[in-house]
C-alpha cells in the first residue's frame, strides 16, 4: 500500500496502491525447479520402502503412468506417496499383474526415475498447487509454490505456514467448515493432478484422518518387512471410508494437522510479504462486524435513516469495539450531519457497504501506523488482525484503564489455542507495540484514520472520537454489551451527542426521483426484496419471519451464458444470484437472523432454477469459510452455509481444477480460453473487493443537498420508496 504524500508529517495515510504483490517469474521458476527435485526426492525414498513383490508390482504400477502414487496427502510426502500408490495401483491378487509389468517391475529404481518419476514429479506439484489454491481463496498459483518450498514441499506444513501468516488464528472454529474444504481440496488436487480416482482419494484420505494412528502404523510395518499383509489391512482401511467416517470424532480431524507440526516448526517470519492476500483475511473479519451491526440496528431507523450515515460515515475504528464503533459513528453522523431528504431502504447496497468497510480499513491501518511510526501498513494490518481489528487491543496505550480484561482474556485463550494446536505465531506485533511509546496524539491518529477513511468531514469525527467516551455516559454499557439496541436506546443516544442549541427537527424534503440510474436501481431493489419475501415465505415455518434488510447481492451467479436478449449493451447473463439478508420472527422477536438466499434472476421460478434459502451463522473473525466460485470472481463478500448445497460450490472449482470452463458444456481447450481461472478470479474480484475511492451508481442515493432537485416538478417526489418497492405496478 503507498502513503499519501504532502500531508502532515506526523500523519501516516494509506491509500491503495495498483501492484500486484505476486512473486516474480524469476522467483517462480526458483521454487517450481526446487520442488521439483524435492518431490523426485520423495519418490525415491518411497520406491526404497518398500521390498520385493510389493514393491515391482508398485513400480510396474507407475510405469503404466495411471498417476496414482501421487504426492499429495495429508501424510508425510513419503507416506502419502506409499498410501496413494497401493489404494490406486495395489491388486492383492498376483495375476492383476501381467508377465510384461512384472518385468518391468524389476528394472533399476534409476531408470523407473528417468521414464516415470519425473511426470510423477509434476504432476504431483500441480496437485499440491491445486489443493492450496482451492483451501485458501485468491491465492496465486505463485504463491502456493512458495509456501511449498518453504514447507519443503511437505502439504500440511504449507498449509499451517499460510494459515499463521494469514492470522488465522479461529482456524478449525468450524470443524464442518473445515472437513467440506479439506475435501474440495484434496478432490481439486486430485483432478489437477490427473489422478484416475479422485472420489477415491479424497475418500481415503478422510479415513485416514479418522484412524491415523492405524494408518501410520502399517505403513511403519511395510518400511520394515514390505509384507503384502500390512498393505492388505492398509489398503482395507483406506477404501473402507464411509464406514470410518461415520464414526469419526472432531479431534481426530485435528491428528494429521498435530503431526505436521511435530514434522516441522513453522519459521518465525516468512522471507516475503503477502500484503494483498492479508488484507483479503482482514476484509472478511471487518464484514462479520458490519453484519453483527446490522443485526443489532432497530429496523425501522435503519431503512428510513441509518443506511446513509452507514454507508457515508459507519467505519469501524474509534474508541471502542469495532461492532460498537459502526453504532457509534453511524448514530453520530446522523445526528450532527442529518439527512435532507426522506429516503426509505430495505437494501443495503452491497458495493457501498464493501467501500464503506475499505475505508474502515485503511483508516484502521493508518490509525496505527500514525500512532507508531516504526511499523508500516503490512505490519499494521498484523496487529490489527491479532487484536480483532480492536484499536483497544491493537493500540496498547490508546485507553490501558478502558480495555475490559475479559476482552484481553478472550483474545489470549484464542491465541494460546492456535499455538497448542500446532500452528505458527507470527502475530506478536501488538507485543512489540506495548514495549514502545506512541509518536502521535490521538486526535491526529484519528485524523489520520478519517482522512484515510474518506469521511465526509474527517477534522468533526477525529474531535469527537478522542473525546466522546465521557459523554456517553450509561450509554458505554449498552452500546458494548452486543444486544439489540431499539428505537428509544438510539434515540436517547444521538440526543447525548448533540447540545441543545444544536438540535434541530427540520422536516426532510421528498426524494426526488428523476434520476435514470436511480430509476434503474430503484426497480432492481423492488424485484430482490420481492423474491426475497417470496422464497423466505415458503422456507418451512418461513411465514413466522418477516424481512429486515437485505445486506448482501450477487446477481453473477451460474453465467455467463450468451443471451441475445439480456437487454443490457454485453449480450450475456446469469440464471441466479446469492443474497444475505436479517430476518425477525415475528412472534419471538429477539435479535435477527442472517439468511442465504439463492434466487432465479428470471421472473418466472423454473423446476431447474429452483430458490430457496436457509438461516446461516455470522462468521467469527479469523475463520475459515465456505466459498463459492461465483461470488469470488466478483469479489462480493455473500455468507454461504456450510451443509448446503448451492452453485458454485463444488464442481465449478472441479472443472476449473481440470483446466475446464464450468460456464459451458461444451468447452474445447484447444480452441477456447476459460472465462474462469484461479488468476482471472484474483483479478477480477480486486475491482470489487478493493473499491475505496470510486463513484457508484448508489451514490446519487445519498447526495448531501437535494432541495435544488425537489424543486424540478417531479410527479414522484413525494413518493415514500418503501411502498415504490412493493407495488407491483414497477415489475
Amino acid at each position: 500500500m503507498a502513503l499519501v504524500a504532502n500531508c502532515d508529517s506526523d500523519l501516516r495515510i494509506y491509500k491503495r496502491s495498483l501492484g500486484s504483490n505476486l512473486p516474480s517469474r524469476q522467483e517462480k521458476d526458483v521454487c517450481r525447479s526446487g520442488l521439483l527435485r524435492k518431490i523426485n526426492t520423495f519418490y525415491r525414498k518411497a520406491l526404497r520402502r518398500l521390498k520385493g513383490r510389493l514393491r515391482r508390482r508398485v513400480v510396474a504400477r507407475f510405469l503404466d503412468g495411471d498417476g496414482g502414487g501421487l504426492c499429495l496427502g495429508l501424510l508425510d510426502p513419503v507416506s502419502s506417496i506409499l498410501a496413494n500408490a497401493l489404494i490406486t495401483t495395489y491388486s492383492p491378487d498376483p495375476a492383476s499383474t501381467t508377465r510384461e509389468q512384472r518385468r518391468r517391475g524389476k528394472r533399476d529404481e534409476r531408470s523407473v526415475a528417468g521414464d516415470v518419476l519425473e511426470v510423477m514429479a509434476k504432476r504431483s506439484l500441480d496437485g499440491l498447487v491445486g489443493f492450496l489454491t482451492r483451501f485458501f481463496p485468491f491465492l496465486a498459483d505463485s504463491q502456493a509454490l512458495l509456501y511449498l518450498y518453504i514447507a519443503d514441499g511437505d502439504l500440511l506444513v504449507a498449509v499451517r505456514i499460510a494459515l499463521s501468516d494469514l492470522g488465522m488464528k479461529r482456524f478449525g472454529s468450524s470443524v464442518p467448515a473445515v472437513k467440506d474444504a479439506l475435501r474440495a481440496a484434496l478432490k481439486c488436487g486430485a483432478l489437477a493432478a490427473g489422478h484416475p480416482d479422485p472420489d477415491r482419494l479424497v475418500g481415503a484420505w478422510l479415513a485416514i484422518s479418522c484412524r491415523l494412528h492405524e494408518a501410520v502404523k502399517l505403513l511403519r510395518k511395510l518400511r520394515r518387512s514390505g509384507s503384502t499383509s500390512s498393505a492388505d489391512k492398509l489398503v482395507r482401511l483406506l477404501l473402507d471410508g464411509s464406514r470410518v467416517q461415520d464414526g469419526c470424532e472432531d479431534n481426530d480431524l485435528w491428528l494429521p494437522w498435530q503431526r505436521a507440526a511435530s514434522r516441522r516448526h513453522c519459521p518465525s517470519s516468512v522471507p516475503f510479504k503477502f500484503t494483498n492476500f492479508l488484507k483479503r483475511t482482514f476484509q472478511d473479519v471487518i464484514h462479520g462486524f458490519y453484519l453483527q451491526a446490522l443485526a443489532r440496528m432497530p429496523a425501522g431507523e435503519l431503512r428510513s435513516r441509518f443506511h446513509r450515515s452507514l454507508l457515508k460515515a459507519g467505519h469501524c475504528y474509534g474508541p471502542l469495539d469495532p461492532v460498537s464503533n459502526i453504532i457509534l459513528n453511524t448514530i453520530w453522523y446522523d445526528a450532527v450531519f442529518p439527512p435532507t431528504v426522506k429516503l426509505e431502504m430495505g437494501l443495503i447496497c452491497t458495493l457501498s457497504l464493501h467501500q464503506i468497510e475499505n475505508r474502515s480499513l485503511y483508516g484502521l491501518a493508518s490509525f496505527l501506523s500514525t500512532r507508531y511510526h516504526r511499523i508500516g501498513f503490512h505490519e499494521a494490518v498484523r496487529c490489527l488482525l491479532q487484536a480483532d481489528a480492536n484499536l483497544l487491543i491493537a493500540d496498547p496505550n490508546l485507553d490501558p484503564a478502558g480495555t475490559p480484561d475479559s476482552l484481553r482474556l478472550e483474545l489470549q485463550t484464542t491465541l494460546r489455542a492456535f499455538r497448542a494446536a500446532g500452528f505458527c505465531d507470527v502475530m506478536d506485533g501488538v507485543d512489540t507495540l506495548a514495549q514502545g511509546h506512541s509518536d502521535t496524539s490521538v486526535e491526529k491518529a484519528f485524523l489520520a484514520a478519517a482522512t484515510a477513511g474518506y469521511h465526509p468531514n474527517p477534522d468533526a469525527q477525529a474531535k469527537f472520537l478522542a473525546s466522546c467516551k465521557p459523554m456517553l455516559g450509561s450509554f458505554l454499557l449498552l452500546l458494548q454489551s452486543g444486544e439489540q439496541l431499539s428505537s428509544e436506546d438510539v434515540q436517547l443516544l444521538a440526543g447525548r451527542m448533540l447540545s441543545p442549541e444544536s438540535r434541530r427537527d427540520k422536516p426532510l424534503l421528498p426524494f426526488p426521483i428523476t434520476s435514470p440510474f436511480v430509476i434503474e436501481l430503484l426497480h432492481k431493489h423492488a424485484k430482490i426484496l420481492k423474491k426475497v419475501a417470496s422464497v423466505l415465505n415458503r422456507m418451512p415455518n418461513g411465514d413466522m419471519y418477516e424481512v429486515k434488510v437485505v445486506c448482501g447481492v450477487n446477481d453473477e451467479v451460474s453465467g455467463p451464458v450468451h443471451s441475445l436478449n439480456s437487454g443490457s449493451f454485453a449480450p450475456y447473463k446469469w440464471h441466479r444470484s446469492h443474497i444475505n439478508f436479517f430476518a425477525t420472527h415475528k412472534i419471538a422477536g429477539g435479535a435477527p437472523e442472517l439468511f442465504f438466499a439463492e434466487l432465479s434472476n428470471g421472473d418466472k421460478d423454473e423446476a431447474q432454477l429452483r430458490s430457496f434459502c436457509c438461516p446461516v451463522s455470522t462468521p467469527s473473525p479469523c475463520a475459515e469459510r465456505i466459498r463459492c466460485l461465483y461470488c469470488d470472481y466478483v469479489g462480493i463478500r455473500i455468507v454461504h452455509p456450510i451443509q448446503k448445497e448451492f452453485h458454485g460450490r463444488e464442481w465449478e472449482f472441479e472443472h476449473m481444477a481440470c483446466g475446464k470452463d464450468p460456464t459451458t458444456g461444451k468447452f474445447d481447450p484447444t480452441r477456447m480460453v476459460p472465462f474462469h481461472t484461479n488468476m482471472s478470479i484474483i483479478n477480477n474480484s480486486s475491482l470489487v473487493a478493493d473499491r475505496v475511492y470510486a463513484r457508484l451508481k448508489e451514490d446519487d442515493f445519498y447526495e448531501d443537498s437535494y432541495e435544488n432537485k425537489s424543486d424540478l416538478g417531479c410527479e414522484d417526489g413525494d413518493l415514500e420508496l418503501m411502498s415504490f418497492f412493493t407495488s407491483s405496478s414497477i415489475f
